[in-house]
C-alpha cells in the first residue's frame, strides 16, 4: 500500500504541475493576444478555467493524502497521544463520509447528467469537466484508507506501550 501511495502521490504531483504550467502558458498567451494584438482567444480562457477546476480537485486530494488539510495544530499538539489519534480518526471518517456521499455519489450523478450537454466553445461534453469530482474523490478514499491504517497502527503501538 505504501508503494501505491508513493506512485499516486507522484502521479498527482505531476498532473498538478503540468496543469499549472499549461494554465500559465495559456493565460500568458491570452493576455498577450488580448492586449497587444486586440484579438482575444475564447478557447484559451475556457480551457484554463477547466484546468483550474481539475487542479483544485486533484490538489485537494493530494493535500488530503499528505494530511496537510485544515487543522488546528496548537490544540492537536496539546492533546494526549491516544486522544489525538482518536480525534484524527473521527475527523477523517467525517471527511470520507462527506466524500462518499456528496463528492462520489453526487459528483458521479452530475457527471453522468452532464455527458449530454456540450460546452458551447469547445464542443466537448461537460461531463468530462465534471469527472474531476468523482475521480479526485476516489483518490481521497484511497488516502483515507491509507491514513486510517497508519493511525490504527500508531494507536496499537501506544496501547502496547500503555501510555496516554
Amino acid at each position: 500500500m505504501d508503494s501505491i501511495k508513493r506512485i499516486l502521490d507522484k502521479t498527482i504531483e505531476w498532473i498538478c504541475v503540468i496543469l499549472l504550467s499549461l494554465m500559465t502558458i495559456l493565460v500568458t498567451y491570452q493576455v498577450i493576444v488580448r492586449y497587444f494584438f486586440n484579438n482575444p482567444n475564447a478557447y484559451t480562457e475556457i480551457i484554463s478555467k477547466y484546468m483550474f477546476v481539475w487542479l483544485i480537485m486533484y490538489g485537494s486530494a493530494y493535500v488530503f493524502g499528505l494530511r496537510e488539510h485544515m487543522n488546528i495544530a496548537v490544540v492537536r499538539e496539546k492533546m494526549p497521544a491516544k486522544a489525538r489519534i482518536i480525534i484524527e480518526i473521527i475527523s477523517e471518517v467525517i471527511i470520507v463520509l462527506f466524500t462518499v456521499g456528496v463528492l462520489v455519489y453526487g459528483g458521479f450523478k452530475q457527471m453522468a447528467d452532464q455527458m449530454v450537454q456540450l460546452d458551447a466553445t469547445l464542443q466537448i461534453p461537460m461531463g468530462v469537466i465534471y469527472s474531476a469530482v468523482p475521480i479526485s474523490s476516489c483518490f481521497i478514499i484511497f488516502y483515507f484508507l491509507f491514513n486510517e491504517r497508519n493511525l490504527l497502527r500508531e494507536f496499537k503501538k501506544i496501547n502496547v506501550k500503555g501510555g496516554l
